[in-house]
């Protein structure tokens, strides 16, 4: 054997040398450099030095290629294998040319980093090429460690590593002595005596390099034991089959075998990756590994190398057990981590070109030589990246994977019921990398990005705002707020995930676990607008203008969190069918019949801690009143004692934080759909016997859905031992039945946030309250007092209100905007009446904004305005808006309606006629100025400004209404001028709308 080896050795590196010597040459490596493929195998210094230098760099190369390259096929465990003999010889190539090449450079005196972009392809070309001509011109391989003497290559078995005709001697699982019987229960097959071929070349062992030793079978049926692999011995060859890393005897102790070995090579991976880019870089050219930035391709193909990495080494380690083989650890470790660069590049070349021409012409094969191309270019961007930083990183991984224990002890049988850390850790990681796949998929659109998106763009594209990263452009605060909501919407996603899939059992497909993960992004969306604002406002001290995080928190909830659960829940029902794979021991050779029998034992085992309908009518019905307490009060204090005033116009529900001033104001973001109002300040609808039924109708709606999600999400959760999710599968119902009851409003979303923690309350409350009548009797006749409260006493609303003023100020480079706003009080509907005074305001300035984010260029310069109070009384608050280089705004709140008055409110259908229009004409012909005669009026015009005044109407007319040289004018006419025109409403008689 020695000689063999040794022969082969000096082959090899006799080769090496004479192959990279003769490519050293001038005219053959001028030659070689002209064409693409075998331009790699040239010398980098090719023509520069001495000639004695370059000899003395290529015989260093050649031992240390050999050298190297030896020793790594010792340890590896390859057996006779011709590819993991490449493997090899390629992964010490690399090391070895860089160090050869670095040597040269250092002795000619020249810099390393003009020649380093060639080195370690130089190498590892050379090694690969040497490699297979020494086994085509030796017809041998070396022998590797405890193995016999090599086999002529004509002779050896062509089958994967670790096989071989060696014959070596074999030790048969020894039976128990308690086993009489012939087959075992778990597979119905006939156990046989295992004959295990040793991989490693050691005397009787196994392939783990262990003694023998027979599995455990059930104590139930006594078995004849089947050897520790599990399979038959394979009759043609006389080899057994390479065992499984998982053991699948049913009574078997299974062990994880490195489990918290496997993180350390993909953390390595991932850590070096962000050191060296953050810290280190350019000081250190030698260790350059994964270089990362703020583009997510680089980041995301970070993540994906590491992923990559740390899955080669658990499979080879499968394959080839280093158990007291430090050598082929390493080995292993080298070999996975160099993995790594190749993913990495894989994935960034998406990103430089390829995709415009897949996209172009899909067949046309020119976008696969353009990924080639840049696939190659990022590898050599960094070219050490695929020699030395593996050598070390694999040095590294052994070091500390000797610091946790090799294996560990788990139990025997997966649990057949509850759901263990380990399942509900993996769904919550899915939705950790989904939250991130959106971040990096938004990136790429600067509509997303900059926030410019407008009505017209489609709802399911505007609702990916939420989890897009903010471009700089649209400033600090706004950056600060939306990163804050991400990350915050991160941490409860996977928070909320693991709570909801740890208390869910063990089943097939359940249906009611869609619901549950639903209703726990649903709330993850609602905190991370909320918590996110808070955070925001207490680093920024102010709030983003013109960006409504509460309207992209709406449709995130509405269109985006039901497609992020189905791929939660097709992750958690595909761990759900491996656990059940192992809990009824399906096997390759299980019939039907048996799966069959065993599923409905199992079936059987589970019915006990199934809930019942009883439990989770009784849980619903708790949570139900735990939400109408909190209601009816809110509704009763809503009409007894006035909540305070509009203080800002960018209040909680308007999208942009807490307001600054007294209250919630309620919103204008999305509309409250068919004639919903915002609880008198609250910003969310309550009941109350003198509130509109809108509201009523949409508590009830509420509360109907809240008891029926619950009943529904509740059918797979363990009740009994799991509390947790039984709480956070509450809040989440609740946060889903408020969107529903408010037609996905931000009040919807508002609704089923806030009162969510009294429904918990409720079900923590009920088991206490279970049995006392009298109790209950009570608190349900206080409760109606409390809702009858409204009718014996209110809060004054029929007195004028108090309007103060306030300016909205927002600066932005190119753009000043200085706007005069009322700010109301004095009475119970003041929050309500000042945020629909205030939403034509923040109309225009957030639509200011959003032209200013598409093209800066084109800034308006200082927008300024100001506002006339034109009418206030006990029926109507009437406002106009002047505002510079536009038309003004004109809004009319009727304060026993509750909403904002259109035009359309005031003025009858025959007003919007031909004949309408000219007769409106002749009442205001005699009232207007010299040179402007009216001939038809149109009241739907975006130029006419309508308001109504004490006993008349006002209108005003923008520039060139009437002719082109006609100023604008403002003119008061009178209610008896305007018969048969004007409208006469009653109070609620028609549906709330915005004008």
């Amino acid at each position: 054997m020695a000689k063999t080896t040794r022969t082969f050795l000096l082959a090899a590196a006799g080769i090496a040398l004479g192959l990279c010597g003769l490519c050293a040459l001038p005219p053959v490596g001028g030659f070689l450099l002209g064409r693409a493929v075998a331009s790699v195998l040239v010398f980098p210094g090719l023509g520069q030095g001495l000639a004695a230098g370059t000899a003395v760099t290529l015989v260093v190369y050649a031992v240390l290629l050999t050298c190297g390259a030896y020793l790594a096929f010792r340890w590896s465990g390859f057996g006779a294998s011709r590819i993991g003999l490449l493997v090899c010889w390629g992964l010490a190539g690399g090391p070895a040319g860089v160090l050869a090449v670095l040597l040269w450079a250092r002795g000619h005196g020249v810099p390393f980093d003009g020649y380093a972009r060639y080195a370690a392809s130089w190498g590892m070309a050379t090694a690969l090429l040497a490699a297979l001509l020494t086994m085509a011109a030796t017809r041998l391989l070396p022998a590797p460690a405890g193995e016999g003497p090599p086999v002529p290559e004509d002779e050896q078995d062509p089958g994967p590593a670790g096989r071989s005709r060696t014959p070596a001697k074999e030790t048969p699982a020894a039976p128990r002595k308690a086993a009489p019987a012939k087959e075992t229960p778990a597979t119905g097959r006939k156990a046989t005596p295992a004959k295990e071929t040793a991989v490693t070349g050691r005397k009787g062992s196994s392939a783990t390099g262990r003694k023998a030793t027979p599995a455990t079978t059930r104590k139930k049926t006594p078995a004849k034991e089947a050897p520790a692999t599990g399979r038959k011995e394979s009759s043609a060859t006389g080899r057994t089959r390479a065992p499984r890393g998982r053991e699948r005897s049913s009574g078997s102790v299974r062990r994880l075998a490195f489990h918290p070995r496997s993180w350390v090579l993909p953390c390595l991976v991932a850590g070096w990756a962000v050191v060296w880019s953050v810290l280190v870089r350019d000081r250190q050219p030698l260790m350059a590994w994964l270089p990362l930035s703020l583009s997510y391709f680089t980041q995301v193909a970070v993540i994906l190398a590491s992923i990559a990495a740390g899955y080669v080494e658990g499979t080879l380690r499968r394959r080839l057990p280093v158990e007291g083989r430090p050598g082929r650890a390493f080995v292993l470790a080298w070999i996975s981590a160099s993995v790594a660069p190749v993913v990495y590049a894989a994935v960034t070349a998406i990103d430089l070109g390829m995709r415009e021409r897949l996209l172009a012409a899909p067949l046309n094969p020119a976008w696969i030589a353009e990924y080639a191309a840049d696939l190659g270019a990022v590898l050599v961007a960094e070219p050490v990246q695929v020699a030395l930083p593996p050598l070390v990183l694999a040095l590294a991984a052994v070091g500390v994977q000797a610091v946790p224990p090799l294996r560990r002890a788990a139990a025997g049988e997966p649990d057949p019921v509850r759901t263990d850390r380990r399942w509900a850790l993996l769904v919550a990681g899915a939705a950790l990398a989904l939250t991130y796949f959106c971040l990096a998929v938004t990136s790429r659109f600067p509509l997303l990005t900059r926030r410019t998106f407008d009505a017209e763009t489609p709802a399911m594209v505007r609702a990916l705002a939420l989890l897009s990263p903010p471009d700089p452009v649209l400033g600090g605060t706004a950056v600060v707020w939306s990163w804050a909501t991400a990350a915050v919407f991160a941490v409860a996603a996977a928070g909320l995930v693991y709570v909801a899939v740890r208390g869910q059992l063990v089943r097939l497909f359940p249906a009611s676990s869609y619901l549950v993960l639903v209703g726990a992004l649903a709330l993850a969306t609602a905190l991370a607008w909320t918590v996110g604002g808070v955070i925001g406002r207490a680093v920024t001290g102010e709030e983003p203008v013109g960006i409504s995080p509460v309207a992209q928190a709406v449709e995130f909830a509405v269109f985006v969190v039901p497609v992020l659960a189905a791929l939660l829940f097709i992750v958690h029902s595909q761990v759900g069918v491996s656990r059940f794979a192992r809990i009824v021991e399906l096997e390759d050779e299980q019939t039907w019949e048996q799966a069959a029998e065993r599923y409905r034992a199992w079936r059987e085992r589970v019915r006990d801690h199934v809930s019942s309908w009883r439990e989770r009518m009784t849980i619903a019905g708790m949570a139900t009143a735990g939400a109408l307490v909190p209601l009816v009060v809110a509704g009763a204090l809503v009409q007894l004692v006035p909540l305070g005033a509009a203080g800002s116009p960018r209040g909680l529900i308007t999208g942009d934080g807490l307001g600054s001033g007294g209250g919630l104001a309620a919103s204008g973001g999305l509309g409250w759909g068919g004639g919903l109002s915002t609880g008198g300040g609250l910003g969310f609808p309550v009941p109350s016997l003198v509130a509109p039924v809108a509201d009523t109708l949409t508590c009830a709606a509420y509360l109907v859905l809240l008891a029926g999600l619950i009943y529904v999400s509740l059918m797979r959760v363990n009740l009994r031992e799991r509390r947790w999710s039984v709480w956070a599968a509450v809040w989440g119902a609740s946060v889903v039945a408020g969107m529903a009851a408010g037609l996905a409003t931000p009040a919807g979303l508002l609704l089923g946030l806030v009162v969510g923690p009294f429904a918990v309350a409720g079900v923590v409350a009920g088991p206490l309250l279970a049995g006392r009548r009298r109790v209950l009797v009570i608190a349900g006749a206080v409760l109606l007092l409390v809702a009858a409260a409204p009718l014996v006493r209110r809060a004054p609303a029929g007195e004028p209100l108090t309007i103060t003023t306030a300016t909205w100020r927002t600066r932005a480079p190119g753009l000043t905007v200085e706007i005069s706003y009322p700010v109301v009080a004095g009475a119970s509907d003041a929050a309500r009446a000042g945020a629909a005074l205030v939403a034509p305001v923040r109309a225009h300035v957030e639509e200011l904004l959003r032209r200013h984010r598409e093209d800066p260029s084109r800034a308006p310069g200082p927008v300024t305005g100001g506002y006339t109070v034109v009418r206030n009384d006990a029926g109507v608050v009437s406002v106009r808006y002047a505002l510079s280089g536009e038309v003004g705004r004109a809004v009319t709140y009727g304060r026993a309606e509750g909403r904002v008055l259109e035009v359309r409110d005031l003025f009858v259908p025959a007003a919007f006629t031909p004949a309408g229009r000219r007769q409106l004409a002749g009442a205001l012909r005699p009232l207007m100025p010299k040179g402007q005669v009216p001939r038809t009026v149109s009241l739907d015009s975006d130029r006419l400004l309508v308001n109504l005044a004490p006993g008349a109407v006002e209108f005003a007319f923008g520039r060139d209404y009437f002719c082109a040289p006609c100023a604008p004018v403002t003119v008061r006419v009178p209610d008896a001028r305007l018969t048969g025109l004007r409208r006469s409403w009653r109070a609620g008689s028609t549906a709330a709308t915005t004008s």
